[in-house]
């Protein structure tokens, strides 16, 4: 008798996981897993040909503004130590003037150096982007050929294998396809 109820019970459940299984989805198998690759951006750009002959451009124009910087403040300093001398001998209101004329002068060129200094980032931006636009048929290709479906930035992962570093192998691919 007991074998009886054990082979219900059975017969039941082999019931059950057979509906159930029927009824439950599948999801597709892929064989190939999508392929990931990483790139450092901004190694892209320092070091490559053209991002280190933009970036040297870029290291002579500071350098020069920073000089005329120098130059200037040190014509300021003489200005405003002249001026400090007249105020022992000039009147309160004369001095009041020259004091008043000598900070519209300082706020003059802090304004001009300012906006040489934009000039020089202005120019590096727009350089970064055309040299971005320039490589991203270059880098679509080279993606193509590794058989790399996804590329992410470097600054956007937590974790990869060395080996899907492409940064490298880029570099040298837009060095010898992107002229100056």
């Amino acid at each position: 008798m007991c074998f009886k109820y054990v082979y219900h019970i059975l017969l039941s459940l082999a019931f059950i996981f057979n509906a159930n299984s029927s009824l439950s989805q599948k999801y597709p198998i892929y064989k190939n897993l999508s392929s990931i690759a990483i790139l450092d951006q901004e190694a892209l750009f320092t070091d490559t040909i053209w991002g280190k002959n933009i970036l040297n451009e870029i290291e002579v124009k500071v350098s020069l503004l920073a000089k005329e910087n120098r130059s200037i403040e040190s014509l300021l300093e003489t200005e405003e130590l002249l001026l400090t001398k007249k105020r022992k001998t000039i009147s309160k209101l004369e001095f009041d003037v020259l004091a008043f004329e000598f900070d519209n002068k300082v706020k003059q060129i802090r304004n001009e150096q300012a906006i040489k200094q934009r000039k020089i980032n202005d120019f590096l931006n727009d350089n970064k982007k055309m040299f971005f636009e320039k490589i991203t048929p270059i880098l679509l290709s080279f993606i193509d050929e590794l058989g790399v479906e996804v590329l992410l930035n470097k600054d956007t992962v937590a974790l990869a294998s060395t080996g899907s570093d492409i940064t490298k192998a880029a570099i040298a691919k837009i060095n010898s396809q992107l002229k100056n």
